[in-house]
């Protein structure tokens, strides 16, 4: 079975080649597409990686209702953490100690109200994310989404943080079969699986020009909702000040372009849930006389 899912796969992946979805030459290779299909089941059943295809009851919902969802979900430990609520908590790998804190308080109470915590498993705010969901006691849960083919961690020095996520009945989780190496257009790619498999994606800390605010457009894209958390923009305007405001980027790029379009700003958890209870449009409707028809109502 093991073998089918992985030959689809990898035919699947031909078959975009052939129809010009790649920027490389197209090309069809068969008896290439059975070789690499088992290799890569080599190499899951020496790692325990396990594969479900999109039209399987058990590949995460979520991911069914974005148009470039993937075609497969390769993955270590358990799909059961997808069948919750989930939060996707992303930002910086270049935090201060107040973000880290943040994102580690943030995540270990979502865990402790039932939530799964998504990340990237990167350094930074996606490694103090994990950490805080896996300290929540025996509700800890958390899932990580790789660049890559799973059979190795990226960034390696996280591989122990990865092996305590799947022990402690997480995820770890990739659309790319074993075998497929990290290169910097799949971490774009990554980004926005974190994105579609949560309701909402909280940015904890996130300069101008980082890779989260990537995420956070997918989010919005997605029709998720994202909010900000008070000590990220606290930390980045204290970051301006000193002059460390990194590269230029556009002015789409940055956490102000998204306030101005109403995302909400948390201080903790509880704001989080405090915020998702709202009626729908409180935090982005120009004209509050709207919102009375849901005050009406209620």
């Amino acid at each position: 079975m093991t073998v089918w899912i992985v030959l689809r796969y990898c035919l699947y992946k031909s078959f975009l080649l052939f129809i010009g979805r790649s920027t490389g030459k197209a090309s069809w290779n068969g008896g290439l597409c059975r070789v690499q299909a088992e290799k890569a089941c080599a190499i899951m059943a020496a790692k325990g990686i396990h594969a479900v295809l999109h039209s399987d009851p058990a590949f995460p919902v979520m991911l069914k209702t974005i148009p470039d969802f993937p075609y497969a979900v390769f993955y270590r430990g358990s799909l059961e953490p997808f069948k919750r609520q989930c939060v996707s908590v992303v930002g910086t790998r270049k935090i201060c100690r107040e973000t880290a804190r943040a994102a580690f308080s943030f995540a270990q109470s979502a865990v402790q109200d039932g939530q799964t915590v998504v990340s990237g498993l990167a350094y930074g705010t996606d490694t103090f994310a994990h950490k805080g969901a896996l300290s929540g006691g025996e509700t800890g849960c958390t899932a990580a989404v790789l660049p890559c083919g799973i059979e190795t961690v990226v960034p390696y020095g996280n591989r122990f943080l990865a092996a305590q996520i799947v022990r402690s009945g997480g995820c770890i989780a990739s659309e790319y079969a074993p075998g497929i190496p990290a290169e910097p257009w799949r971490f774009v790619h990554r980004n926005r699986l974190v994105a579609a498999l949560s309701s909402c994606t909280v940015v904890v800390h996130a300069p101008a020009g980082s890779g989260a605010l990537i995420t956070a457009d997918f989010a919005a894209d997605y029709s998720r909702d994202v909010m900000f958390h008070e000590a990220g923009l606290r930390a980045i305007a204290v970051e301006t000040a000193g002059g460390c405001q990194g590269k230029k980027v556009r002015a789409e790029r940055t956490c102000g372009r998204f306030l101005e379009e109403g995302a909400p700003v948390i201080k903790n958890y509880a704001d989080f849930v405090a915020v998702k209870n709202d009626a729908p449009g409180t935090h982005v409707c120009k004209n509050k006389r709207q919102l009375e028809l849901f005050k009406a109502q209620g």
